[in-house]
């Protein structure tokens, strides 16, 4: 459910909001593996670990680099789905990522991992949840942003690298200077 803080208007919010989701969409594929079940190999989940960690990197530092070597972990059949069941294949979804995280500037990124299953040897799915703050612009200027965001990640092993091939959103909630703006998911 939607909430406009009284200070902004629907029109400065919408685009702070499309930031912040973005955002939780490359967070849920970026939060580092803090433990892992007995079914996923130990060299399997540090190699994970070492890709989310990656993309917690690019999220506090965006540069074209960190940028570029996080969305490498994506397959080239990458699918981000929202709660609303919206598909976003691979191009679209760097391409729209990368423009927007530039705007924000996030401080701290922690993640929890809530399961992680192996139902093949060349597949992992783990159910993350990504807490992060920062700041995000706005046209009437910086305002704080503290978000979380669980999501279902699938990654397989393709030729030798484990790639991501899906991230869906199961949760998201969104607080701008304290206010919740955006509270959804299960």
């Amino acid at each position: 459910m939607w909430h406009q803080p009284t200070f902004l208007s629907r029109e400065r919010l919408r685009p702070m909001l499309h930031k912040s989701a973005f955002l939780l969409g490359v967070l849920a594929f970026a939060a580092p593996l803090a433990a892992h079940a007995d079914a996923v190999p130990d060299a399997v989940a540090k190699t994970l670990a070492t890709d989310y960690q990656l993309n917690c990197t690019a999220a506090t530092d965006p540069t074209d680099a960190n940028l570029n070597a996080a969305f490498a972990l994506l397959s080239p059949d990458f699918v981000s789905i929202d709660m609303k069941g919206k598909q976003t294949a691979h191009d679209a979804f760097i391409a729209q990522n990368k423009q927007q995280i530039k705007l924000l500037h996030i401080t701290t990124c922690d993640n929890a991992v809530e399961s992680e299953t192996s139902p093949d040897p060349n597949t992992v799915v783990v159910d993350v949840t990504a807490k992060f703050a920062g700041q995000i612009q706005a046209p009437d200027g910086n305002h704080d942003l503290d978000a979380s965001a669980k999501s279902e990640d699938t990654w397989k092993l393709v030729n030798g690298t484990w790639l991501q091939t899906q991230s869906k959103e199961l949760r998201s909630l969104v607080k701008i200077d304290g206010k919740v703006v955006q509270d959804e998911g299960q």
